[in-house]
């Protein structure tokens, strides 16, 4: 058998000045200077990455884009993944640069 559980006693809506007081206090929260974080870590920073590492990712494409990479690399001396590689760079450099405010 289930108990009922005896409400609370109800409150009331805080006074005008206590509500002014915290209004005040959170205005002046906002107006302090930004205080510095120490430098973040990311994850590409981390120690243990290494630079001869090559992580494998699946690229799915419309069919005419890739044949359209084929027939490039048919004719210069890029593979695929060095095609890719580095046409993406520096997109990836800049979107991280973006990211992390180092524009």
């Amino acid at each position: 058998m289930a108990i009922k559980k005896k409400p609370g006693p109800l409150r009331s809506a805080p006074s005008p000045k206590d509500k002014d007081a915290a209004l005040d206090a959170f205005a002046a929260g906002a107006m302090q200077p930004e205080q510095t974080v120490p430098d973040q870590v990311y994850p590409w920073q981390e120690p243990h990455v290494r630079d001869d590492v090559m992580k494998q990712v699946l690229l799915k494409m419309p069919e005419p884009l890739y044949l359209k990479l084929k027939h490039i690399t048919n004719y210069t001396p890029y593979n695929m993944t060095s095609f890719i590689l580095e046409k993406i760079t520096p997109e990836i450099e800049k979107e991280i640069a973006r990211m992390t405010g180092k524009a």
